[in-house]
């Protein structure tokens, strides 16, 4: 099993989505009085992150079988740094956009390559309960992040929030330098740039592949959804405070955690599939429940109460399904594990931004666009994890 610190420093790699993602929202209402933005251009923040982020992904993916996962690592997360600290000192939206395509961009390597050192150093099963033990230390971030950027935002500006981002770049950066080691095989890494790169092709002409790709990209997007649609939603249309919204923010991660727990105890006993079709199911669920709260226009405690628990299932349901289709995925494919972990995230992050523009683009001060767009991807995911082997 992975030793403690390189543990807590993958978990760390994975987080830097959801860290860079969740540590802001509760100041996008900020930033738009201060960058003079409507809201819809500032929601904009977020769908340009997602895109940069499944970027980088398809960029370093493949260069990491070709060129070793530490080198990568360094590359990305030196890009995030410094691009945070341009998101700190941007001066209108426009700068603001530009900056978070970059930091997300960087960000990507971590991400991408930290699902890779795992698939170099284990097989599928204790691939999956690894990712799910990983995934459990991970929604930590979003569970603490908005609570943590409301506060922060109490200091006097949301620019503390991307310097604080830039901080956390620097300390992974140092840290995978000290406890990082090679885990690329040197046959793998004598692979030349244009096979590295074919390894896209490779994945992809394999139907499981496709639809494990679809099944964990498109739940993934209904959660970002969410994720756009939310502060709005809870804190302008339901009339909810900053903090109540980073509360209930926080309380789907503990849903997500129950779920990713649940998954280390299970897989061993009914494989990855099995679980996959499981939380699919849920997440459908979930997202019809909250279709059935937003139909209500009306901003009753109970509508809310609905919302709440719709997301609670739709969102934590993930636990399921985000390991275990990442660890059959890249199990299929050990020879391309950059390049198919690569486009895992991309379908991650590209879904979730296209989602993501859908909810700020539909903007109409009700909760119809996003629970909308929450039962879509939901449904894509269902079907496709309908549609596996095994």
């Amino acid at each position: 099993m992975i030793n403690r610190p390189m543990f807590f420093l993958l978990a760390a790699l994975a987080a830097f989505a959801p860290l860079a993602i969740d540590l802001y929202l509760p100041s996008l209402s900020a930033i738009g009085n201060e960058l003079q933005a409507p809201a819809g251009r500032v929601q904009q923040t977020v769908t340009v992150f997602l895109a940069g982020f499944a970027m980088g992904m398809l960029f370093y993916g493949p260069l990491s079988d070709r060129f070793g996962r530490r080198r990568m690592i360094f590359a990305g997360t030196s890009v995030f740094v410094v691009a945070s600290v341009a998101c700190m000192l941007a001066q209108s939206i426009e700068q603001l956009l530009l900056f978070r395509l970059i930091q997300a961009f960087g960000g990507g390597a971590a991400a991408v390559i930290s699902r890779a050192v795992i698939r170099d150093l284990f097989g599928e099963t204790d691939s999956a309960r690894v990712m799910a033990m990983i995934a459990m230390v991970t929604s930590i971030a979003p569970m603490i992040a908005p609570l943590l950027g409301a506060y922060i935002l109490e200091l006097g500006s949301w620019r503390y929030e991307f310097l604080s981002l830039a901080l956390f770049g620097a300390a992974c950066t140092v840290a995978a330098y000290l406890l990082l080691p090679e885990t690329l095989s040197q046959t793998h890494s004598q692979t030349s740039i244009s096979l590295a790169f074919r390894g896209y092709l490779t994945v992809c002409q394999h139907s499981d592949a496709r639809l494990l790709i679809i099944a964990g990209g498109a739940h993934f997007a209904a959660m970002f959804a969410y994720i756009t649609g939310t502060p709005f939603v809870y804190i302008e249309f339901f009339g909810l405070s900053e903090k109540t919204y980073a509360v209930l923010f926080g309380s789907n991660v503990l849903t997500l955690i129950g779920f990713g727990y649940a998954s280390t105890r299970l897989v061993k006993r009914t494989g990855t599939t099995p679980l996959i079709k499981v939380g699919s199911a849920l997440g459908l669920l979930g997202a019809l429940v909250v279709l059935a709260s937003a139909w209500h226009a009306g901003t009753t405690s109970g509508n809310l109460g609905l919302m709440v628990v719709g997301f609670l299932l739709c969102v934590g349901s993930l636990g399921f399904v985000a390991p275990n289709t990442t660890a059959q995925l890249l199990s299929k494919h050990p020879k391309n594990a950059g390049a198919a972990s690569a486009l895992y995230g991309c379908a991650q992050f590209g879904l979730g931004g296209l989602a993501s523009w859908a909810v700020s683009v539909v903007h109409d001060d009700t909760a119809l666009p996003m629970a909308a767009a929450v039962v879509g991807f939901a449904a894509l995911a269902c079907w496709a994890s309908i549609r596996l082997k095994r």
